[in-house]
C-alpha cells in the first residue's frame, strides 16, 4: 500500500510540474515581440498523417496553376540537368537513329518516327511534362525544338526513309521543316503542359498511391515478424 501511494504522489507531482512548464512557455510566447514578416514567423505546416482525397471538381481545379514565364526563365538553367529534358531528347534521337538504319520499313522504328520525331512528336513532350518538375511547358518547347531538327534531317538528309513512295520535291520539304520548325516547339508545349496537368490531376484524387506502396514494401521484412513474436513471448506464461 506504501508503494501505491508513493507511486500515485509521484505521479501527481509529475503532471503539476508539466502543467507549470506548460504555462512558463505559454507566458513565453505572449510576451516575445511580433515578427512583422509573416513569412518568417510563421510556423512550418506539418505533413499530415494521411492525406485527404479531393474530389474531381476541386482536383479538376487545383491542377490548373497559373504561368509563371519570368520565375521559370530563372531557374530553368538548373531544370535543364533533369531527367524530363535529356530522356524525351535521347529517345528522339534514338527513335531518328531507328528510321535511318531501317529505311523507315520497320514496323517499331515506323512507331517510334510517328510518336517521337514526326510533327508534332507527342510522345516525347508527353513525356517531359509527365516527369517536369515544374516548367513543364519550357520542357516541352525545348523537346519539340530537337524534335523540328530531327525532322527536318530526316526530310532532307534521309527523305526515302519518311516517305514509303518517292523522294518529295523541294518545295514538299521545305513547306514541311518550315511547319515543323513552326508548329512543333508550340505544340509541344501544350501536350507537356497537359501531361503536367494530367499527373497533378491524379495525385490528387489518389494522394495516398505512393504511401501504399511502402507500406507493401515493408510487409514481410522481418521487423514486424519479430515485434509481434516478442509480444507473443512476452504474453505467454512462464514454463516452471
Amino acid at each position: 500500500m506504501a508503494r501505491a501511494k508513493r507511486t500515485s504522489s509521484e505521479r501527481a507531482a509529475a503532471r503539476r510540474r508539466y502543467r507549470a512548464a506548460a504555462e512558463a512557455q505559454a507566458l513565453e510566447a505572449d510576451a516575445s515581440p511580433v515578427d512583422a514578416d509573416p513569412r518568417r514567423s510563421a510556423k512550418p505546416v506539418q505533413p499530415m498523417a494521411g492525406a485527404v482525397r479531393m474530389g474531381l471538381k476541386a482536383a479538376l481545379r487545383a491542377s490548373i496553376h497559373p504561368l509563371t514565364l519570368r520565375a521559370d526563365l530563372a531557374v530553368l538553367p538548373s531544370l535543364v540537368p533533369n531527367k524530363a529534358l535529356w530522356l524525351p531528347v535521347l529517345i528522339t534521337i534514338a527513335s531518328t537513329g531507328a528510321v535511318v538504319a531501317t529505311d523507315g520499313t520497320n514496323a517499331l522504328s515506323a512507331i517510334l518516327f510517328s510518336y517521337f520525331v514526326q510533327t508534332p512528336g507527342i510522345g516525347g513532350a508527353f513525356l517531359a511534362g509527365f516527369l517536369a518538375p515544374r516548367a513543364s511547358y519550357l520542357f516541352g518547347f525545348m523537346v519539340g525544338i530537337v524534335t523540328a531538327v530531327c525532322y527536318s534531317v530526316l526530310i532532307y538528309a534521309f527523305p526515302l526513309a519518311t516517305t514509303a513512295t518517292e523522294v518529295p520535291d523541294a518545295a514538299i520539304a521545305q513547306s514541311a521543316v518550315f511547319s515543323a520548325v513552326i508548329t512543333s516547339p508550340i505544340l509541344g508545349a501544350l501536350f507537356a503542359s497537359a501531361a503536367a496537368w494530367y499527373r497533378r490531376f491524379l495525385t490528387l484524387t489518389n494522394p495516398n498511391r505512393g504511401r501504399r506502396n511502402q507500406q507493401q514494401k515493408k510487409v514481410g521484412d522481418g521487423r514486424t515478424r519479430g515485434a509481434a513474436g516478442q509480444k507473443q513471448n512476452a504474453k505467454a506464461p512462464a514454463r516452471r
